[in-house]
């Protein structure tokens, strides 16, 4: 008995467990994904087919493809494998030894569809293999899978790395991601800020207030803190006993500023709370965090509720709009 697909079929609805995790993560369609192929017209059919994401980029050669990837920091790259030059394979293969790319997902797009070069993909750290011609609600639904995977795959870094009382990250994960941010924007020019914020007077609070008011408090600002923060690189997390920090990759010192003044605005009134808040800049000669750090110091020594900047080449000074 023959049997016959029908002429059209519509494609399924993501099922229970993809509409929970979309409910958890940031949404699929600003991911960024990096289109490598030496064919535009196939740059072109791709680009179609994943029209609905609104930050595409293309690369038409490996070398151009490595100087964005390492620029730009795509979430996932869709690469040919049959390239003139640096074709698909050292591409994947350079950037998996790199370790700021090393965990970006990287989907083959080819010709071929023999098991051996399936398979050799496959032992370079790719995630996934496509065949050409392909197929506009396989393609998606294959991205959008990859790009679920790594996202989910981050958050449950964070969490299994989780400050028992703010539920904030933990000062280790700080630093890891602190580390690995500072050498992405150096590399690659980029902006980067860290902002400290802490409690004023927590131990008159307590006094006030009770030991169990204290707690509430610094939940409450944990919980103003992570509402500030709506892109996937940004991280919230406790950095001492009374003090909060947010990592901010490509943040100005504008940008940095903004969500200081919303932090402190969004206490509520009257129940004595204030931080003083202190930002560090990058700069190529000096470190965020001594920057942010002493910055901090300044605010403190300034008053309830300051907010002053550093970026380690000259004295903290107060933030003036």
């Amino acid at each position: 008995m023959t049997f016959r697909l029908p002429l059209h079929i519509a494609p399924a609805a993501p099922g229970p467990l993809a509409h929970r995790l979309d409910a958890l993560l940031p949404p699929l369609g600003d991911a960024r994904l990096l289109l490598v192929d030496d064919d535009p017209g196939q740059i072109q059919q791709l680009g179609r087919l994943l029209a609905g994401y609104t930050q595409l980029r293309f690369a038409t050669s490996g070398e151009q493809a490595l100087a964005l990837a390492q620029g730009w920091q795509p979430e996932l790259v869709l690469l040919d494998a049959e390239m003139p030059g640096l074709d698909g394979f050292e591409v994947c293969r350079r950037m998996k030894a790199d370790p700021l790319l090393a965990d970006v997902p990287i989907v083959f797009v080819t010709q071929h569809t023999d098991a051996a070069i399936e398979a050799a993909v496959f032992e370079l750290g790719a995630a996934d293999f496509i065949a050409k011609p392909v197929a506009g609600p396989a393609l998606r639904a294959r991205v959008a899978m990859q790009l679920r995977l790594r996202r989910t795959a981050q958050r449950l870094v964070r969490l299994a790395r989780r400050d028992a009382l703010t539920g904030l990250a933990e000062r280790a994960q700080l630093d890891d991601e602190l580390a690995q941010e500072t050498r992405r924007a150096r590399r690659n020019g980029q902006p980067l800020a860290l902002l400290l914020a802490g409690v004023d007077d927590l131990a008159g609070y307590e006094q006030r207030h009770g030991r169990g008011a204290t707690d509430n408090a610094l939940r409450h600002v944990a919980g103003l803190a992570q509402q500030l923060l709506q892109r996937p690189a940004d991280l919230a997390a406790r950095h001492g006993d009374d003090v909060f920090a947010l990592l901010l990759p490509d943040t100005t010192a504008t940008g940095a500023a903004t969500l200081a003044t919303r932090l402190q605005q969004g206490l509520a009134a009257g129940d004595g709370l204030t931080l003083a808040i202190g930002i560090g800049l990058l700069t190529p000669e000096h470190d965020v965090a001594a920057a942010a750090e002493t910055a901090l110091a300044a605010a403190r020594r300034a008053g309830p509720g300051s907010l002053f900047l550093a970026d380690g080449a000259q004295a903290a000074a107060p933030y003036r709009p």
